[in-house]
């Protein structure tokens, strides 16, 4: 990747996705990929950020491991590596417009359900993680949405922040090798994404330490209010940019 204006364009859009990623443990993807779909070939974005991606996992995890309930972690990754492959055959026959469309106005509504303080009382939280995770691997071949499901379901249950971190990066890693490992037999990712992922660890560099101040300000009530507005906002935006396009 030539360093020019793109780059630099692209480089800015990395660090505010991943500053927003690595604070709240959700987001890059879903507010990444459509402004990078402005500057870059659509069909090298994919394997640009995937790597990205689980860089920023394993970052937010190297920070969080000691607060990770791994049982918990294991039931959501668990039920999400079962589901995934009989849900990614349902894009043989539905169409995947659609199904984005539908899986991102439920999460919004939902979203919009816990902004407006509604509570479910789930007090069987092994259960819950088997079944939250199950509905991350049923959306994420369909929609490439993994973490909001996830994310909702930790904000409904009032989770502490670090435990939130922690969770999800845990669960997102696994799913995000194993994603990674069929993106780089099926060629998507490959030497050329990973290098020009090389030229974005600067920017990813200084969104760290941008979230690190953040984190040290952000109150619990105000970090799983920002998830849930985070998530709503960004589905928005993927449903917006689904119907113009």
């Amino acid at each position: 990747m030539p360093i020019d204006t793109t780059l630099i364009l692209v480089g800015l859009i990395i660090f505010i996705a991943s500053a927003i990623k690595i604070t709240f443990g959700v987001g890059f993807a879903l507010i990444g990929t459509p402004l990078l779909l402005l500057v870059m070939e659509p069909n090298k974005v994919v394997g640009f950020i995937a790597p990205l991606i689980l860089l920023q996992d394993m970052i937010i995890l190297s920070q969080t491991w000691r607060h990770v309930p791994w049982r918990h972690a294991a039931l959501l990754a668990a039920a999400a590596v079962v589901v995934a492959p009989f849900s990614a055959q349902l894009l043989t026959v539905l169409d995947p417009r659609t199904l984005q469309v539908t899986i991102s106005s439920i999460i919004i509504v939902v979203g919009l359900a816990l902004l407006a303080g509604l509570r479910l009382s789930i007090r069987r939280e092994p259960v819950a993680m088997v079944a939250g995770g199950a509905v991350s691997g049923l959306v994420f071949p369909l929609s490439g949405i993994s973490g909001p499901p996830v994310a909702l379901l930790l904000v409904n249950q009032q989770w502490p922040v670090r435990t939130m971190r922690a969770v999800l990066a845990a669960y997102l890693v696994v799913l995000e090798i194993v994603t990674i490992a069929v993106f780089a037999i099926n060629g998507v990712v490959n030497v050329e994404s990973l290098v020009e992922g090389v030229f974005m660890l600067p920017f990813l560099g200084m969104s760290v330490v941008l979230s690190a101040i953040v984190l040290r300000k952000l109150k619990p009530e105000y970090y799983r209010r920002c998830v849930t507005l985070i998530v709503v906002v960004a589905s928005l935006l993927g449903v917006v940019n689904l119907i113009l396009s």
